[in-house]
């Protein structure tokens, strides 16, 4: 699942697109390709425009969607496929544009089961949680754009580059950016050279679809309910954990995917044993108690996990510090865990203190700072690639990862 859009809004979209495999009806699929600086949307946001003109989600927020409904129309006209490209509105306001500052190009193209033959393929892999990308050619030589392939982990790209007589290096390229991108969960669109005896170079959009990421509750207490809800409502699979059935119920915690009635660290090490848990897990302990919070720490910490936090006050903080210091872990090793659990908000109630660790675990995920925007200079709508190093625009070369 991808937090480009809302959850809502993702839904229909999706909906709409199986509506139409099933039917045969005809829709155009616009989707940001490229972004640049302030954009309202992020690289793979995609809008629906039915034969009738009627939009499915959004590509913008409302600044370019007349523009993009009328492409829309002309695109199921032709059949040929359009790249667009917006920039910041003019002066009087009243020019199609962005608000924002920033820019963004879209491409629109016509929708129909002949047309996207691998959109059945894409939704059982959906249904059976396995990563994979949907990888659209979006610009280059007539002819090319509008060619799309599924490329499942740990997959090579077989047909998308049939009779472009792109060099083997740069198809070699383009696997390795698909496959970057499925490992890191992040949409993008790549550059490549032009093929041989062709002028235009290709782009190509790298739409990666992965399971949700799976959030751990350990604790059925009252803030483990909002915590819940907060994170089902951000896309996160939750997972609730204690050994009282008593209190995990789910008349309590009615968010969760799951409850389970287990000691905590039996539960997460057979978790890890299954290979279920990736390591972007997020772990929030929640116990409050030392017998069992400190155990789950100590397996969490060895294994790795993006967000480990744990819930209690700073003198409680120092005890399980002490404690893991007791297990063989060292300041170093312990520098993951987040305790006091969630950012500084002052939250006193459980939905409050929800908001917090929700907040810390999108701060620790996104590596930023959790500053209020006014007080930091960096970019809003900063690239998660970039953030985890990736060189997007090297000196004198075009970009090979544009955002």
């Amino acid at each position: 699942m991808r937090a480009k859009v809302g959850l809502t809004e993702m839904r229909e979209v999706m909906e709409k697109l199986e509506e139409a495999l099933l039917t045969g009806q005809r829709l155009a699929l616009a989707t940001v390709v490229r972004t640049e600086g302030s954009a309202p949307r992020a690289v793979g946001t995609s809008m629906l425009v039915t034969e009738d003109g009627s939009p499915v989600g959004s590509v913008s927020g409302g600044c370019v969607e007349a523009s993009v409904i009328e492409t829309a129309a002309d695109v199921l006209a032709s059949g040929v496929p359009e790249l667009h490209s917006f920039g910041i509105s003019d002066d009087d306001g009243f020019g199609v544009g962005l608000m924002c500052g920033g820019s963004v190009e879209i491409f629109v193209q016509t929708y129909d089961p002949a047309a996207c033959p691998h959109f059945a393929s894409l939704q059982r892999a959906m249904d059976e949680n396995l990563p994979c990308a949907m990888v659209t050619i979006f610009d280059g030589e007539p002819g090319f754009a509008g060619r799309s392939e599924l490329v499942p982990q740990n997959a090579d790209i077989e047909e998308l580059f049939e009779g472009t007589a792109l060099v083997p290096d740069a198809v070699r390229a383009a696997g390795d950016a698909v496959q970057e991108a499925i490992a890191s969960g992040v949409t993008t669109s790549v550059l490549l050279p032009a093929a041989t005896g062709t002028e235009k170079p290709l782009s190509l959009l790298i739409d990666v679809y992965r399971p949700a990421r799976r959030l751990l509750i350990f604790g059925a207490i009252d803030f483990s309910a909002s915590l819940a809800h907060m994170g089902a409502f951000l896309g996160f699979h939750v997972t609730v954990c204690d050994s009282r059935a008593v209190f995990a119920t789910a008349e309590r915690i009615p968010s969760a995917h799951e409850i389970v009635i287990d000691q905590p660290v039996r539960y997460l090490q057979k978790e890890i044993a299954r290979g279920r848990l990736a390591t972007d897990a997020a772990i929030c302990v929640l116990t409050h108690d030392a017998k069992f919070d400190v155990p789950v720490l100590d397996v969490a910490l060895r294994h790795g996990f993006a967000y480990i936090g744990a819930m209690g006050s700073r003198r409680t903080a120092q005890d399980r510090r002490e404690r893991l210091i007791g297990l063989g872990h060292t300041d170093q090793s312990m520098a993951p865990l987040r305790s006091p659990i969630g950012l500084d908000l002052s939250a006193s109630t459980p939905a409050e203190t929800a908001v917090s660790i929700m907040a810390e675990i999108i701060a620790a995920k996104n590596q930023t700072s959790g500053l209020p925007l006014a007080h930091t200079s960096d970019p809003i709508h900063k690239g998660a690639l970039e953030r985890a190093g990736y060189q997007l625009r090297p000196a004198g070369q075009p970009p090979s990862f544009c955002y």
